[in-house]
């Protein structure tokens, strides 16, 4: 049987390897817990620290199952998510997929293979960017069940405030406002809270969470701008937020 394990121990195992802290990992537990999470789509997985924290935390409720998806360059880091797992004693229970350009190819078979939702939390964590989440957003909600979770990771994150990518060739190349504007904050403001689908939305720990809708049909109302806010809002934050509230013309 696999082992649980406390977020504490999995700190000790996985060391200073980026990218979840502990913090997040106790804070990513308790909400599993709490929503009895049991089947998990992972966009992002670079190393594996999150999705070891995403498996301790499913084996202390008895189980269930990590799918996790990235490039296939992370199939090279050091160390691939794969030796976190070993660690752990959790490669078993999760399926990592890798493709040479994004995850919205994989996420494209699995709709093909079975189109019928199965995941009950998507943690999104990979692209950044408009064109690549923005996309992904749309095809999870096809593979989300009822009541499933979708939670957005670095709301505020920018290509040009980026350590690693920021100068690059790439990012040099990009029009200057799409370098310095947090896409993922666009795809939850413009995407997400708009989606007749969802609700129940909240942001904490640079975090932005929503949930699908059991019976979408049934809310005659949703209030998609003033929402859950567990955190002050930034200049960039109201300057999306006025940008929503044009568009839908208040």
């Amino acid at each position: 049987m696999t082992q649980s394990l406390t977020p504490e121990q999995i700190k000790e195992l996985v060391g200073d390897t980026p990218n979840m802290s502990l913090h997040q990992g106790k804070l990513m537990t308790r909400f599993l817990r709490e929503h009895a999470i049991r089947d998990i789509l992972e966009l992002g997985t670079k190393h594996g620290v999150s999705t070891c924290y995403f498996a301790g935390a499913l084996t202390s409720q008895g189980g269930g199952s990590i799918t996790t998806l990235d490039l296939a360059e992370s199939e090279n880091f050091t160390p691939p998510a794969e030796n976190l797992l070993d660690r752990c004693g959790y490669r078993d229970m999760v399926s990592i997929y890798r493709d040479p350009t994004s995850y919205t190819w994989q996420l494209k078979k699995f709709l093909e293979e079975d189109p019928t939702p199965r995941f009950d939390l998507c943690y999104l964590d990979g692209a950044h960017s408009w064109s690549v989440d923005g996309f992904a957003f749309f095809l999870v909600e096809r593979l989300l069940r009822p009541g499933g979770w979708i939670i957005f990771d670095d709301l505020d994150w920018t290509f040009s405030q980026s350590p690693t990518v920021g100068e690059t060739e790439y990012v040099r190349n990009m029009p200057q406002d799409e370098r310095d504007t947090p896409q993922v904050r666009l795809v939850y403001e413009l995407l997400v809270k708009t989606h007749p689908n969802f609700g129940e939305f909240g942001i904490r720990d640079d975090w932005a969470y929503a949930q699908k809708l059991n019976n979408p049909a049934a809310c005659v109302e949703r209030d998609i701008v003033i929402e859950k806010v567990y955190e002050p809002y930034t200049p960039a934050v109201e300057k999306v937020a006025r940008r929503v509230l044009r568009l839908m013309g208040r």
